[in-house]
């Protein structure tokens, strides 16, 4: 064990997921006492993410016991010494990609590319490669360097964005990763233009947030599929001008972009819809991949779509911008009644209720299912 001995003060109930097929356990764990730039936030809200249910599906290979949760929002509790940016009492969003400052990623203002920071979390560890969290002696492993499905978390101070106050944490908490990526997708990846038409293939908590930045973009023809119909609905009261179930859109996209669409964004992470959407793109167009494939996955593409019909194809990672960049931007959004939370908050579980929550996050339930610790 490599950091267990220096958790023995500090405490907080957890969910803790020990291996695929096995429920959740809601157990005390102990955590390490807060160092001179980290912060203890005392968690509101936790959204259930793609990314938690990959590893509840064993689609991930990562060490347990382990507490996932990774997109939340808080109240900082404690501050260590050297922080001086916030202070009890701040309401935050939690950011899991805050910048190292040092690889090359992270000076370019992409902290979610790097490469320090995904080796750690393919770990189940922070940066420094401990966790900081134990159980009865044992090191407890963080999903994706986070570990918020619990009352309590101890972060760098750089991972807890402000929010002023200005978002109830409920809402704030889809801020924490579904927002970010999703609006970041159209406005920092795909840079989206005005009058353009775009294919948002997927309507989960992502994919909605897609739908919205589209919209904010001034994207004149929003395209949202989904197979299931309440999604499709939620879409299209979130700014889609056409839904459709995945098996309608080869007869039903043709009339809305003969030549195929300006942008299409695979908000699932599987490589038979980003071939689908590369498919659905016009010549010269942008294909996105927003989620995450499962481990090991791989792209069959034909290199004529690239060559020959010059489509561009790239990947986004938690929207394509600096958290504490963006950020601030969207909650601006926010407060202008350009993008909205509230309608895409889902059903509420405690936090001795993970078990439900996980399973309607699986079964596909409409807005982002959240854990109130």
């Amino acid at each position: 064990m490599r950091d267990g001995e220096s958790c023995v003060e500090l405490k907080t109930r957890a969910a803790l997921f020990r291996a695929v097929g096995e429920p959740f356990d809601v157990v005390e764990v102990e955590l390490r006492e807060p160092g001179p730039e980290e912060v203890v936030v005392a968690m509101a809200a936790v959204g259930i993410c793609g990314t938690d249910l990959h590893q509840v599906k064993g689609e991930f290979q990562r060490p347990t016991p382990m507490v996932l949760g990774h997109e939340g929002a808080g109240v900082v509790e404690r501050v260590g010494s050297a922080v001086k940016e916030l202070a009890a009492g701040d309401e935050v969003v939690l950011s899991w990609a805050p910048s190292c400052g040092r690889c090359g990623d992270c000076r370019r203002g992409r902290p979610a590319a790097c490469v320090p920071l995904h080796r750690a979390i393919a770990a189940g560890t922070l940066v420094d490669g401990t966790t900081g969290i134990s159980l009865e002696g044992e090191t407890v492993y963080r999903g994706t360097a986070t570990a918020a499905l619990a009352e309590r978390v101890v972060v760098t101070a750089k991972a807890a964005l402000p929010t002023g106050g200005a978002i109830p944490l409920r809402e704030a908490a889809l801020l924490g990763c579904a927002a970010l990526t999703g609006v970041g997708s159209v406005l920092f990846a795909a840079h989206v233009s005005e009058g353009s038409s775009v294919l948002v293939l997927g309507g989960g908590g992502v994919g909605q947030f897609v739908v919205q930045g589209s919209r904010i973009a001034g994207a004149a023809t929003i395209v949202c599929a989904d197979p299931v119909e309440a999604r499709r609905e939620q879409a299209l009261a979130l700014g889609a001008t056409h839904a459709f179930d995945p098996a309608a859109l080869e007869a039903e996209l043709p009339a809305l972009a003969p030549e195929g669409v300006d942008y299409a964004f695979d908000a699932v992470g599987d490589p038979t819809v980003s071939v689908a959407a590369l498919g659905f793109t016009r010549s010269g167009g942008t294909t996105v991949i927003v989620g995450l494939p499962a481990t090991g996955s791989r792209l069959e593409l034909d290199p004529a779509q690239l060559t020959r019909r010059e489509k561009w194809l790239t990947g986004t990672m938690y929207g394509s911008e600096d958290p504490a960049v963006a950020l601030p931007l969207l909650i601006d959004h926010v407060r202008a009644g350009r993008l909205d939370l509230a309608s895409l908050v889902g059903r509420s579980y405690l936090l001795d209720e993970v078990n439900e929550a996980v399973e309607a996050s699986l079964a596909g339930s409409p807005g982002r299912v959240l854990v109130t610790p």
